[in-house]
């Protein structure tokens, strides 16, 4: 426990105020972090659709702030003034409506394998029986314990029987490939990601898997949202 000696009435006044100061600090690092984690208030915020008041209000009530709505207008107001996101956000919408093709590819069956050594062996074998001039596909993530190969449904029985049961994790079919062909320019600018991974959110759909090899960006959905998908999609590529 610290113990506070005071002298004067000076020393009272510049301890009071240190405490306040450290409060509002905090506040101030709790709206802001609030704010950031939802991106579509942080979007709404700048571009003046939802009030600052309402907001502040909004996060007062959410985070149970003892502070007074002034002080986290204040705070919503820095806020703004720090972060402008709506220029990213527009130049990421700007690269992508650029882009040079959109495929959508239905009947799509991702396999999720336990990661050793045998597996990855088993790999060479899994591509020899993928015919790439025909369209086919086999994609390939490995994470640190998983692999997960993304195929079509037509080759699932012969790579299936490759692998032994103990080492397959999961098997999710029914899913539906989105390829997005960028321009090379898209690859520097910040935020591509996250403008088609928001949309996809607005647009209720899941994404499975997401993937780069730009200027490709390839996003794995559940084949019941293609059409959806491909809405969206062709919407941010052809505004």
């Amino acid at each position: 426990m610290n113990v506070y000696i005071f002298n004067d009435i000076n020393d009272t006044k510049f301890i009071y105020c240190d405490i306040i100061m450290s409060y509002m600090t905090s506040v101030n690092k709790l709206i802001h972090e609030e704010i950031d984690r939802d991106i579509i208030v942080r979007r709404a915020l700048e571009r003046g659709i939802v009030s600052q008041r309402n907001l502040a209000l909004f996060l007062i009530k959410k985070l149970k702030l003892n502070v007074s709505v002034d002080a986290a207008i204040s705070a919503v107001r820095r806020y703004k003034s720090e972060n402008e996101l709506e220029k990213s956000y527009s130049l990421s919408r700007k690269k992508i409506a650029k882009s040079e093709s959109v495929q959508m590819t239905s009947n799509i069956i991702e396999i999720s394998l336990e990661k050793n050594k045998q597996t990855q062996d088993l790999l060479k074998k899994a591509f020899d029986l993928v015919d790439y001039d025909k369209g086919e596909i086999l994609l390939v993530i490995q994470g640190e314990t998983i692999i997960k190969l993304i195929i079509n449904q037509k080759n699932y029985d012969k790579i299936i029987t490759l692998f032994s049961k103990k080492v397959i994790n999961k098997i999710e079919k029914n899913l539906a490939k989105i390829n997005i062909h960028l321009v090379e320019e898209a690859m520097k600018v910040p935020g591509i990601l996250s403008v088609f991974s928001t949309e996809l959110m607005i647009y209720g759909i899941n994404i499975v898997e997401s993937m780069s090899c730009l200027p490709e960006m390839l996003f794995i959905v559940e084949e019941r949202d293609l059409l959806k998908s491909y809405e969206c999609v062709y919407k941010l590529c052809n505004p």
